[in-house]
């Protein structure tokens, strides 16, 4: 039974949909998943096209329940969970009221009997835990006080997630380190590369802790190249972008920015593939369904060190730089723009190779089936 504010054939919420979705593809055959979610996008005021509400149905081979905003109720999703048969519950929230805390709750009074598994998604980040701080550390300072977390059995996906949750949580927690599934990988297309042009995108929801605008800042200062910068993703936070706006007004007019609206799942490899590399400095990234997918698509990224993905330059499949480095940043792309065919077509290879080796599919999915029936 997997606990989730959004699913397909939403996009807007960016990692979690994803992670959700690759999931349940990748284990189809091992497990029996029935999915609880929301009737809607995130944001949105209207609920999905084409999909029943308020009942099990079907999407893309997936059991899943819908459910209306007069049903958000705490009463009617316990029913709801008890009303079928299941044997771990899969939490993919730390702080969702209905979809993590109260599911937590029910298994502490003994009105939930099953295993659950908890995800936080990163959640317990530093960067992230900066958004709305006082609330957040007073819901924690109360769960570990009623005993909220206790018999919990948590996921992590990467070495500096687990030491988070053992530092916020507690030492002896009961920890599961496995990463998310990718998509699945594509054939890399070709795209021309001429010395001193670069075509750059943007993929991500259009917030603070993506730090567009530092990718802008870090764009003021390149120079002897042309740059194309596309952005894609929802904006979901009106006053950062209208920093981003103001910011992008004084680029030089070497640098050609643009907003391209948001993309939805199926588009973002065949996007990816028109780009020479994807810039993404962000704050925090529990895993980056985006950087993984990129390299999938042989693009090399620009990222920063606040990622899985590390070592990047050693491997020839991009940069990871530390955000105190703008010029790092600055450095990268112009070494990127000054790159003739030849390179940039052997770091595309080198960037398939590089993620298909460090994302074993079989291992992984081994170490979920073991996390969800041990």
């Amino acid at each position: 039974m997997i606990l989730c504010d959004w699913f397909l054939p939403g996009y807007l919420a960016g990692g979690p949909i994803q992670s959700v979705a690759t999931l349940t593809e990748h284990l189809a055959e091992n497990f029996h998943f029935k999915i609880i979610t929301t009737d809607r996008d995130f944001k949105s005021k209207a609920p999905y096209e084409n999909v029943k509400i308020n009942e099990w149905t079907r999407f893309l081979g997936r059991e899943v329940y819908y459910v209306s905003p007069e049903n958000m109720k705490p009463d009617f999703i316990l029913k709801l969970i008890k009303s079928v048969p299941h044997d771990v519950i899969y939490l993919n929230s730390l702080f969702s009221k209905l979809f993590a805390i109260y599911p937590l709750k029910w298994k502490r009074t003994g009105h939930i009997k099953s295993k659950i598994v908890l995800a936080p998604r990163g959640m317990l980040r530093d960067a992230a835990l900066n958004v709305k701080p006082i609330k957040k550390t007073l819901f924690l300072i109360y769960a570990k006080l009623v005993g909220l977390f206790k018999g919990v059995h948590w996921q992590s996906t990467l070495r500096e997630e687990t030491d988070e949750i053992r530092r916020r949580i507690g030492a002896s927690v009961q920890i599961s380190e496995v990463s998310n599934l990718p998509v699945t990988s594509k054939e890399i297309s070709f795209l021309k590369k001429d010395k001193g042009h670069l075509k750059l995108c943007f993929i991500a929801r259009i917030v603070n802790i993506k730090n567009l605008n530092f990718a802008i800042d870090l764009l003021h200062e390149t120079n002897n190249c042309t740059i194309e910068f596309d952005i894609f993703g929802p904006k979901e936070d009106e006053a950062y972008w209208k920093i981003c706006e103001t910011n992008a007004k004084f680029l030089p007019d070497s640098v050609l920015m643009n907003y391209c609206g948001v993309l939805q799942p199926g588009k973002i490899g065949a996007t990816l593939s028109r780009y020479h590399a994807l810039l993404l400095p962000t704050q925090t990234e529990n895993f980056g369904h985006i950087i993984v997918q990129s390299l999938q698509t042989g693009r090399p990224v620009i990222i920063s060190d606040q990622t899985p993905w590390k070592d990047l330059k050693d491997h020839n499949v991009g940069f990871d730089i530390s955000l105190k480095n703008k010029y790092g940043f600055v450095e990268a792309v112009h070494t990127l723009a000054q790159m003739g065919q030849a390179d940039f077509d052997k770091m595309c290879n080198d960037s398939l190779s590089y993620i298909t080796e460090k994302l074993n599919i079989d291992k992984i999915k081994s170490q979920y089936i073991n996390m969800f029936s041990e």
